[in-house]
């Protein structure tokens, strides 16, 4: 920017020498500026500024495409990076999900994993107390037999 102000600046500069000489020369002999003929050396050094000038012009044309060309590259890379953060946006949301899922997923077998849990249990628990039921209807069967066995020999042998 700075740039282009002091190539603005200076081509000002250059038109307001270049018409001075000749604003002096009007004032100095009050002749009109058509009449007045201007050496050689001089005209080469009023056509010099004005090329500058046009120089400075066609540079300034060119810094401004190069930013036109800058500015819109840019720009560009401004909206990937928006598409890459919307990307990221809904890739958070859908990990977001997911995680919510996974974690009902996972209350949903761990309550089911609890209930079969205590099933087991009380599968384990009635089966051991089957087996003592059992245990005690064979023992008391025994002594029963035993018992009515002995009562028979006492009343038989008696």
């Amino acid at each position: 920017m700075n740039k282009i102000l002091f190539a603005l600046l200076f081509c000002v500069v250059a038109a307001f020498a270049a018409d001075k000489p000749a604003t002096n020369a009007k004032s100095a002999n009050s002749v009109p500026a058509e009449s007045v003929t201007v050496p050689a050396d001089s005209a080469a050094e009023i056509s010099a500024p004005q090329e500058t000038c046009s120089e400075f012009k066609s540079e300034l044309a060119h810094r401004d495409s190069l930013m036109a060309v800058a500015d819109s590259s840019c720009s560009v890379e401004k909206d990937s990076l928006r598409a890459a953060l919307t990307s990221e946006k809904a890739k958070g949301e859908n990990w977001e999900r997911s995680y919510e899922t996974m974690k009902k997923s996972n209350e949903t077998c761990a309550k089911a994993l609890s209930v079969s849990i205590g099933v087991s249990e009380n599968s384990k628990e009635k089966r051991d107390e089957e087996r003592r039921e059992a245990a005690m209807m064979s023992g008391s069967a025994f002594l029963g037999g035993l018992g009515l066995g002995m009562l028979l020999f006492w009343l038989i042998f008696d």
